[in-house]
């Protein structure tokens, strides 16, 4: 709690009758409750002013929130100071009526002389030193030189002896605390009135932990911090009460009024008397109790700790081992498995080959980089090219170069003295994930995203166009039936009486096919014409100025069938005729593809005759046998 005018400021409380959706302004930092705009405004502008104080370092001229951002920071620097020391110091700070600094003065000298139960020190004993912890203390008084009952210790820890030695045969190897840091604990852990001259007093909770005794004067203190705990958290109890509804008040009045006289309902009476305090959403789901139905929850696994590489690094390592295997062909170097890389990594017995061949493939690729190459040329003064007969050297120059900063000098010094394998893993990885961070700015590796991104944008447009071709082909087909269904149903409409009499004195019932409609019923012969007339004794109306005859009615029935073949047929050919531009499209997409794989493939030989011809000028040279892929860029690109 950060102090003002060096005394600790008491927060507002919400108000208690504060309903769960009323709309209210809050603090950020002090969870502090507003209904009045103006009050908020007025309350935030105080918070602003450098007033406050820091109560653990002391620190003044602070805003409240960096008040409390110093208070956080110095109260886990507090935990640093040591577990033995505690007790005595909170005894020598009760009731000490010195300022903080001279107090830290005063128990500074004296823990600098002498030592507390628990403490792990050097002895001497018989003109030998030996590691010893401290079991008890005698002659304490300031006056006097302590004497120390100790219990020798050996190599693992465990104790060989006791003895009693004196001050002068035990020393530390530092002091066990400093002086910052004991001011720090005073703060933390007592506090003083507002007179300069006021005592201290170590917290209640410290004082009951390290079994300080309290004054009789302040005892009365301690009672009525007790006695407004308790009446703080009845008064949370009857508010949990009324928050919770009638509800629970209908309910013991009906118990209490059922249960009159009877001695087993009396544990009934009681609990249905405790009432739960109502849920207030939103909440955290590690807030949620379970339920009867829930599963019951299981210890969660133990995580895996049996790395070669330490888990800060697992995730470089991931990174460089996943750029080698893509740029595999560029680096020419073969693919390799992440668990023969996290070997190559924690191997002792030798140079592992696999991680040299990576490291002089990286340093080749990062010196393609005309600054670099020109940094490292004015180092070397002499010999430019880098070879796998002195890789050190060349590592380690390129390491020592003013732009790589990354390594430290005493790993590069163990590189170039020859104890590579002593180098710790992470350093390795370090050194590694160096070169790679240098070779993404090399021009070879620079073409190879250039040109992956290209065939990439390629494969994405040709996507798009067959999904286009397909969605066009798909709304023409619809197009298609839909006409067909169409002309089907306009096929099936049914004349009316005068346009057929009219047909038949004109005579133009054989010459107009095209406009006659046949009506099939569901046995597939086709119905009585819909004429005005009566109906035959054969089945067929005969009009009332002029009959119909049964031929000529044969001769409407089968135009009208022709009518529907031909429209079959030209159905079938409108489809037809879609399915050859569909394969002529599918041609061209094909003769396309084609040749963006050969441009692809004429690309990739033209770089592999230029890394071979760099390497021939360079003189390096490769341990072991080779095998690169042969596929085209478009195919690897998609593998990868």
């Amino acid at each position: 709690m950060p102090l003002f005018k060096r005394k600790p400021y008491v927060l507002r409380k919400p108000p208690k009758d504060l309903l769960p959706d009323e709309d209210v302004f809050k603090v950020r930092f002090t969870k502090e409750v507003f209904r009045d705009y103006k009050e908020y405004l007025s309350c935030m502008k105080f918070y602003r002013r450098r007033l406050w104080t820091c109560k653990v370092s002391g620190k003044t001229n602070l805003t409240y929130e960096e008040a409390l951002v110093s208070e956080r920071k110095a109260t886990e620097k507090v935990q640093q100071f040591p577990k033995e020391f505690m007790g005595p110091v909170l005894r020598m700070v009760h009731l000490s009526p010195l300022r903080v600094d001279e107090l830290v003065d005063r128990i500074y000298k004296i823990f600098k002389e002498r030592f507390v139960p628990g403490e792990e020190v050097t002895g001497v004993q018989d003109e030998a030193l030996g590691t010893c912890r401290i079991l008890k203390v005698f002659n304490q008084e300031e006056d006097r030189s302590p004497l120390y009952e100790v219990a020798w210790l050996d190599d693992e820890g465990r104790k060989t002896g006791t003895s009693q030695i004196v001050a002068e045969n035990l020393r530390r190897k530092k002091q066990p605390f400093s002086r910052v840091l004991l001011k720090a604990f005073i703060r933390e852990s007592a506090s003083s009135g507002l007179s300069r001259n006021s005592a201290w007093s170590v917290h209640e909770k410290l004082a009951r932990k390290f079994k300080i005794p309290i004054p009789v004067a302040e005892r009365p203190k301690v009672a009525a911090k007790k006695q407004s705990k308790r009446n703080l958290s009845s008064e949370k109890f009857e508010v949990s009460k009324v928050a919770n509804g009638i509800q629970g008040v209908r309910k013991r009045k009906r118990s209490e009024a059922t249960g009159v006289g009877r001695k087993g309902d009396s544990k009934r009476q009681h609990v249905e008397r405790v009432i739960p305090p109502p849920i207030r959403y939103p909440i955290e789901d590690t807030q949620v109790k379970l339920s009867a139905n829930d599963p019951p929850l299981h210890d969660r696994p133990v995580p895996a700790t049996d790395f070669v590489v330490p888990v800060e690094c697992t995730g470089d390592m991931l990174m460089v081992w996943d750029f080698c295997c893509l740029f595999g062909k560029t680096l020419l170097l073969s693919p390799f498995l992440l668990e023969d890389f996290e070997k190559s990594l924690d191997y002792r017995e030798g140079e592992a080959p696999l991680l040299l061949e990576m490291i002089h493939s990286l340093l080749r690729a990062a010196l393609t980089d005309p600054t670099l190459r020109d940094e490292f040329q004015q180092k070397r003064k002499k010999r430019v090219e880098v070879t796998m007969a002195k890789w050190k050297d060349d590592l380690c120059d390129f390491l020592e170069l003013p732009s790589q900063q990354g390594v430290s000098s005493n790993v590069i010094s163990m590189i170039r003295k020859g104890y590579f394998k002593q180098v710790k893993v992470s350093e390795k990885v370090n050194i590694v994930q160096t070169l790679v961070n240098n070779c993404l700015n090399s021009g070879i590796i620079r073409n190879q995203i250039d040109e992956n991104i290209a065939e990439y944008q390629l494969i994405v447009a040709q996507k798009r166009e067959i999904e286009a071709l397909e969605v066009k082909q798909r709304k023409e087909e619809k197009e298609l039936l839909k006409q067909q269904r169409a002309e089907q149903a306009n096929g099936r409409g049914v004349e009316n009486g005068e346009q057929v009499e009219q047909r038949l004195e004109n005579g133009e019932g054989e010459d107009d096919e095209d406009e006659d409609d046949e009506e099939l019923t569901e046995d597939k012969h086709p119905t009585v014409w819909k004429v005005k007339g009566k109906r035959n004794s054969y089945g067929n109306h005969s009009p009332v100025n002029n009959g119909v005859s049964g031929d000529k009615e044969n001769k409407h029935v089968s135009a009208s069938r022709s009518r529907q073949e031909q429209l079959k047929k030209k159905v079938k050919k409108k489809l037809a005729e879609e399915k050859e531009k569909e394969k002529e499209r599918q041609r061209v997409e094909e003769q396309k593809k084609r040749k963006g794989e050969a441009d692809a493939l004429v690309v990739r030989k033209l770089q592999e005759q230029k890394v071979s011809e760099r390497q021939k000028k360079g003189g390096s040279t490769f341990c072991g046998e080779r095998r690169f892929h042969t596929l085209g860029l478009l195919r690897w690109k998609r593998g990868a």
